[in-house]
């Protein structure tokens, strides 16, 4: 698995807390100046911070961590049509997206393959839409 850059991490905790700079991320969380900062140089991904900042502006928590989905999560759900979908969807679709977002070509083709193998429909549908 590989890890995760905190540069563009932080990127994102910026844009989601709608400040500028660094100091003013760290005091939306009650920080030091030199807080954020020092997450930069030692590459560590403030995850605490990600999942307060998520709670606090309705963000994405994939979004913030990994840059995928959309940045507010009523947002990438009435994109989807899954406002109201079931909890059972909505765990296989963040087990998904945090496997696609961490692993590398070949293990996501693996995946998909024992996916395949375990699901007769799920072969049947990427079937049809090789065809298409």
């Amino acid at each position: 698995m590989s890890k995760i850059n905190a540069g563009p991490v932080i990127n994102r905790m910026r844009q989601a807390a709608g400040v500028d700079t660094d100091i003013a991320l760290g005091a939306q969380f009650g920080l030091g100046t030199s807080a954020v900062s020092g997450w930069r140089q030692r590459n560590k991904v403030p995850y605490e911070e990600c999942v307060i900042l998520a709670q606090r502006k309705s963000v994405s928590v994939d979004w913030l961590l990994f840059g995928i989905g959309a940045l507010h999560i009523a947002e990438g759900a009435a994109a989807a049509g899954e406002e109201d979908s079931d909890p059972r969807l909505q765990r296989m679709l963040s087990f998904f997206r945090t496997w696609m977002a961490t692993h590398e070509e070949d293990s996501k083709a693996w995946l998909e393959m024992q996916l395949a193998r375990a699901i007769p429909e799920y072969a049947d549908h990427l079937a049809t839409r090789r065809q298409n």
